[in-house]
């Protein structure tokens, strides 16, 4: 885990070292991360998803797991508490989840148009594919304190 992220949670939440996770970022480039932080900062956005190429060290999000939540240019904005994981594949969405994911049109078809398009790319960068049936980490969060 980064330097500055550890101190944080350290600072914030002492003693719950069992309970810290990687920091947390939104998307792939810094205006992205900007965007996905302040719709999570102000509760529009509830849900995450990732790929399990994401982790190649197989430590996945984890009930309870707190994450400093960083803005695109790699500053804390907030901890982040992880209520709940589930492992479904990357079709099973609904119009639920779509809305809690809490980006664009929060519609199904708008999440499988972009989102997918965001990880075929990725699944190509490591010598992957995807498709309705690849397993996919839901994640939901909620903020715990604001930084």
């Amino acid at each position: 885990m980064e330097t500055e992220p550890r101190r944080v949670l350290e600072a914030t939440f002492p003693g719950e070292a069992a309970r810290y996770f990687l920091p947390m970022s939104i998307g792939s480039a810094p205006e992205h991360a900007d965007e996905g932080a302040e719709l999570i900062l102000n509760g529009t956005k509830t849900l995450t998803s990732s790929p399990f190429w994401d982790y190649p060290d197989g430590r996945i999000p984890f009930e309870g797991a707190l994450s400093v939540l960083l803005d695109g240019s790699r500053r804390p904005r907030a901890i982040v508490e992880t209520t709940k994981v589930e492992i479904m594949p990357f079709g099973s969405i609904t119009d639920e989840m779509a809305r809690a994911y809490g980006e664009g049109e929060q519609t199904v078809e708008w999440w499988r148009r972009v989102m997918g398009d965001f990880y075929r790319d990725s699944a190509a960068r490591h010598g992957a594919v995807l498709t309705d049936d690849t397993p996919h980490i839901w994640e939901w969060f909620e903020v715990v304190r604001c930084l």
